[in-house]
């Protein structure tokens, strides 16, 4: 096994030396550690999978350049560790793509503030106009809307009365739902946007052997998978990532608890508090009435 010296990039050989492996991958590509350290250490890898996800043509890709490159191999703490991978494209455009594997419950407030502050790209002074079109894309691995689920979803600002019209198109966000491949249009096989989400999804070297069959990119995408967790420091990197995403779930999960008893207990207590107003409205009805009585009482006395 060979180790690395923290590099921007690892330098990826396209290389068959892992089509004799079995079994279950070291590493799966939803890890987002994975998916970064692929697609900044492989531009080709890079401009096949942003031409299929932008609809695009490879050959209308000249530059795709990742803007927030980390030092593969480095030591970086998970808590600081960047989520989207930033990509100016044709130096026209900015791109952000994500793995997110968790259904957070502020993940879509988390996307719109990601693409919001990529928009905001402009230096002082410059007119708007000259703002770059940006589009968030996220492969996420659960389904974001229950009730109107979809492969590939594209979302932009539009009038409300008139869908037609969009307000700008320079702000779109565009979600990959790698659990409903099944969901997938001719569209999405036809810019083979379905066979990236099965290399994600992908959980064995034997799932990977199909995807490679006759696909000459699959091969180089899958020969980097394979020699980036070949390598100790990065395997680990990706691990302690894994490690991180699980306790910080956890904790999520911790607080949704506690909230909820707190809910559980407001509840209690409003339900308590609702009763002795009750109890308290029917002594003072019952005091009413008592008074009631004693004037009637006096009333009858005095005559």
């Amino acid at each position: 096994m060979k180790n690395l010296e923290p590099m921007y990039s690892y330098p990826i050989v396209e290389n068959d030396g892992w089509k004799t492996l079995t079994g279950a991958l070291p590493v799966k590509m939803t890890n987002d550690y994975l998916f970064r350290a692929l697609l900044q250490s492989d531009n080709e890898t890079l401009k096949v999978l942003l031409a299929s996800v932008l609809r695009m043509n490879i050959s209308d890709i000249e530059s795709a350049k990742i803007t927030n490159e980390i030092p593969l191999g480095s030591h970086i703490d998970s808590k600081e560790f960047i989520m989207d991978v930033n990509v100016g494209l044709n130096d026209r455009a900015n791109i952000n793509l994500e793995m997110q594997v968790i259904k957070e419950a502020w993940w879509r407030d988390r996307s719109l503030s990601y693409i919001c502050r990529s928009f905001d790209n402009l230096n002082k002074g410059a007119p708007y106009d000259m703002a770059k079109p940006v589009r968030q894309v996220a492969f996420c691995d659960f389904t974001l809307f229950n009730e109107a689920p979809e492969f590939y979803a594209v979302y932009k600002v539009l009038n409300e009365k008139h869908p037609e019209v969009v307000y700008s198109d320079k702000l779109i966000i565009t979600n990959i739902d790698l659990n409903r491949i099944d969901l997938a249009t001719d569209e999405d096989r036809f810019y083979k946007t379905d066979e990236w989400a099965r290399f994600f999804k992908a959980e064995t070297w034997e799932d990977m052997k199909m995807l490679a069959e006759g696909n000459t990119t699959m091969n180089r995408a899958i020969s980097g998978i394979w020699q980036l967790t070949d390598d100790d420091i990065i395997r680990e990197q990706c691990r302690a990532r894994e490690e991180w995403i699980i306790n910080d779930n956890r904790k999520t999960e911790i607080i949704a608890e506690q909230d909820a008893e707190i809910k559980k207990k407001d509840a209690e207590i409003d339900k308590k508090d609702a009763e002795i107003e009750q109890k308290d409205a029917e002594i003072e009805q019952k005091d009413a009435e008592i008074k009631r009585l004693k004037m009637e009482l006096a009333a009858k006395k005095g005559n």
